[in-house]
């Protein structure tokens, strides 16, 4: 409604000041001589804002269209000038309002380091930072079971195996490493794994079938009380279920007491294994050799190296891929953190500012052209009538002040010239 109310108000002047105009006229003639001087100059003052109204009326109708729709050479400026104003416009904004020297002058006086620091406070600016990454991890990823990577890490492990030495300093490694924490939890692991595959069915069944191949290489030796036994299913039953039962408790007993004789006996063996090879014995530096080349050039490493990876590439695409998994929240805590760490440095700030501004200005000198491209192309997407009704609805209110003016000042000038003529007599 405001708008609306200044949209009238050039034509409100104008009416007031013809109405005015008619009404002074109207009482001169009626009141007969002499006139009163200020009825003559408020006579004059109306009809001087009536001449003001209508040139400013027409000055401003002329920037839009043809005024009466008569066509006034110089009017209707904007559609009839358009490819100049555009021009003027696409020159004010690039070389003038947006020029690099102004843009660069701008950006000099900003912090970048500030605002990124300030910027990835927020949780969800953090999320969209941290979700590009996780994409590029994710492409990394992939590439864990491809041939290359999987012979790369082949021939590293391979390579590990070979330097290994096999003298004194194996065996103190060895001796170290059998009293480790690490040796200790293998050893607790190793004893759960071999419970757990003493208490598979498959297990019963491979036990099973190796007791009646025992029974039939007896009975073919000539032995036939012990392979009769052997072969009576409830024996192999009981003997499999007696067997598996006691491994299966003994090795959880095991698992659970690291003073359990099977793990006293496991490091033990290794232990003496390491003396031996500390004091020197050639037969067990023999045997360390041949163990070491067996495992470097017999191990078929190519098939587990791919397993493992392809489980670590399906595992971290999986973790990745949610952003809610741990994985997700390792990456973006350590990006945020990361940054932060970066930026605590003054002297690293000062390099990152520089750098990014640097950079900023001569990305925009390079391709500074674009800003008037898409001045002009906007521009250019407009026909002549919506381009002259953009402007007239930015402007037009504004310039029915001009109107309002024209009729005001018209009006005190032709007053001040009527009052001037009566004081000249």
């Amino acid at each position: 409604m405001a708008d609306e109310g200044r949209s009238r108000i050039g034509a409100i002047s104008l009416g007031v000041a013809v109405a005015g105009a008619v009404a002074s006229r109207v009482a001169l003639r009626a009141g007969g001589e002499p006139h009163p001087f200020w009825l003559e100059v408020l006579a004059a003052g109306f009809e001087a804002g009536v001449v003001g109204g209508l040139a400013d009326w027409f000055a401003v109708t002329a920037l839009f269209r043809h005024p009466l729709g008569l066509p006034i050479p110089h009017t209707a400026i904007i559609a009839n000038r358009r490819e100049k104003i555009v021009d003027a416009i696409v020159q004010t904004v690039e070389s003038d309002w947006l020029s690099p020297d102004a843009i660069g002058t701008r950006l000099g006086r900003l912090r970048p380091s500030e605002l990124l620091l300030d910027w990835i406070g927020d949780p969800e600016h953090a999320e969209r930072l941290g979700g590009p990454v996780r994409d590029v991890l994710r492409s990394l990823a992939a590439m864990l079971a491809e041939p290359e990577p999987v012979r790369f890490v082949e021939r590293l492990v391979r390579e590990r195996i070979r330097d290994l030495p096999d003298d004194r300093a194996l065996a103190l490694r060895v001796a170290q490493a059998v009293e480790s924490r690490e040796a200790s939890r293998m050893l607790q692991s190793a004893a759960v794994s071999l419970a757990n595959l003493a208490e598979r069915p498959q297990t019963a069944d491979e036990l099973q079938w190796w007791i009646e191949r025992s029974a039939e290489k007896l009975h073919e030796g000539g032995k036939r009380i012990v392979p009769f036994f052997l072969r009576r299913t409830i024996v192999q039953r009981k003997l499999i279920e007696a067997a598996c039962s006691y491994a299966s408790s003994e090795l959880r007993t095991a698992a659970l007491d690291p003073a359990h004789p099977l793990r006293r006996g496991a490091k033990d063996a290794v232990r003496r294994f390491a003396e031996r090879l500390a004091a020197g014995d050639e037969a067990t530096r023999l045997q360390a050799e041949r163990l070491r080349v067996a495992v470097s050039e017999s191990l078929d490493l190519e098939p587990i190296v791919a397993g493992l990876l392809g489980r670590a590439r399906d595992r971290l695409d999986a973790q990745l891929a949610d952003p809610e998994s741990e994985m997700s929240r390792f990456v973006d805590r350590q990006l945020r953190g990361g940054i932060r760490r970066a930026l605590e440095d003054p002297e690293r700030r000062r390099v990152f500012d520089e750098r990014v501004r640097e950079g900023a200005v001569d990305l925009l000198r390079r391709h500074h052209h674009q800003i008037g491209l898409t001045v002009r192309e906007n521009l250019e997407a407009l026909d002549t009538g919506a381009l002259v009704r953009l402007v007239e609805s930015r402007v037009g209110n504004d310039l029915q002040y001009i109107r309002l003016n024209g009729a005001l000042v018209g009006g005190v000038i032709g007053a001040l010239l009527a009052s001037l003529r009566w004081l000249l007599g």
